[in-house]
This record gives C-alpha cells, structure tokens and sequence, in this order.
C-alpha cells in the first residue's frame, strides 16, 4: 500500500506540473530560487503592524493555529503582495502568477525529551509530495527567529535528490531572521523539516502555500481554511472562487 501511495504521488507530481508549464508558465528562469530551490528577500514593509490574532487554537500540546480574522487577512495580503511589490518579485524569480490557495500563522512549542524522535509538527526531514514541482511556500517571521527558536530548516534541490533521511543532516538553508524577511522555496524539490524550540521557548510564523495560476489571486476561503489541515492536490481547487488582486 505504501509503495502505490508513493507511486500516485509521484505521478500526480509530474502531471500537474506538466499540465501548469503548459498553461501557466510565462518565462522561464534562471533565478537563484530556481537553482538551489529557496531564498530569502527583504520586506520594506512591517505586514503585521496592527495584525491583531482573534484566538489559538491547539491541534497537539505543541502547535497552535494564530486565527487571523477576515478583515485582517485581507490587509495583509494587500500590505505583502502590493504595498511590498511582492507579486513582481516572485513572478521574476519563477516565471509564473499564482493563487494563495492556503495562509496559516502559528506557533510551534518546545517537544519533552521522550517525545523528540516523534513525528509532532513536521519536524523530520520531508517533502510535500502532494504538490507540484512549481508550488512555492513563503515564510515570514511574527518576530525575530533564531536557531534557539526552532528556526525551519531547509536542503537545497540538489542535496535533497540524494537524501537518505537523517534528522541529523546539516541544512543548507535556516530560516532566521525577523518581520521584515520574507523566505521562499519549493516544498516539492527542497527536503525541510521544522526545527525545535528550546524549552520554555516557541516560534511563531505566517506560512503561505501557492501554486501556478493565469492571474494573481488567492482563495475567497483562506480564512475558513485556518481552521483546517493545509490542502493537498491543489489542482483540484483549480476553479475554486477567488479574489484578484
């Protein structure tokens, strides 16, 4: 069964990507992104100013989801892909707009000694599998992270092809820094893991996940989505409602 599973994954992988450098690509490019599969940009714009978190909610003891509200969602992705010329950016370094098909802010907590070799909040090396090679995500620190913080850790493209999975493998890539660093790369291509907090510490973060659309938009349903596990197979969502920007 885990061998099928992986297979399907695979094939959906290539399909979709396949199918979005068909209709989606405007150029290609030979960006720094797109040769080792992440980097880091500076914001010359705080998108959190005034951002206010409505509530927490904990799926485990260890991870807690920051609830944004509707209206704040919004701001901030105005401020972000606007305001900070975001959209240019990313188009330049990929040759592709795209949809914001998931947004969540959270905080990852210390892991107890007994529990650090299990699976808590993806902080073993992985892959997002059920994506194209074309999705990105984007990170942006809620403060200032650090390596004591559980900084997110990152593989370069062509490291990651020949991993043998080891949590004590060197990252090629930390993502630390603070408000205004925006960091961005390929779940599909580069292995990542979370890192962990020291005790009594916690990290938190905006994660967005995107994915190859004719215009730039994003998801009429970000806020409802909050509250659920990030989506998979995201052509599937392809004729979702959006909002354009």
């Amino acid at each position: 069964m885990m061998v099928f599973k992986q297979y399907l994954l695979k094939i959906y992988s290539i399909f979709s990507t396949l199918f979005e450098n068909i209709f989606f690509r405007n150029n290609k490019s030979n960006s720094e992104l797109n040769k080792v599969g992440f980097v880091k940009l500076k914001l010359k714009l705080n998108i959190f100013e005034d951002l206010k978190v409505e509530k927490k909610i904990s799926r485990n003891d260890f991870f807690k989801v920051l609830v944004l509200n509707e209206k704040d969602i919004h701001k901030l992705l105005k401020k972000l892909f606007l305001e900070n010329k975001t959209l240019e950016k990313i188009s330049s370094l990929t040759g592709f707009n795209y949809k914001i098909s998931y947004l969540l802010s959270y905080e990852t907590l210390s892991i107890p000694d007994n529990l650090i070799n299990d699976e808590i909040y993806a902080n073993h090396w992985h892959f997002d599998k059920p994506y194209s090679q074309n999705t990105i995500k984007l990170i942006i620190p809620f403060e200032n992270i650090d390596s004591d913080l559980g900084a997110m850790k990152i593989l370069n493209i062509k490291k990651s092809k020949n991993l043998k999975i080891n949590n004590n493998i060197e990252p090629d890539f930390q993502v630390t820094g603070d408000e205004r660093d925006l960091f961005v790369f390929y779940p599909n291509l580069c292995a990542h893991r979370a890192g962990i907090p020291e005790k009594n510490k916690s990290r938190k973060q905006l994660m967005l996940q995107l994915n190859p659309s004719k215009k730039w938009c994003y998801s009429k349903y970000l806020f409802n989505k909050q509250f659920k596990i990030e989506p998979k197979f995201p052509l599937k969502n392809i004729f979702e409602k959006i909002y354009l920007f």
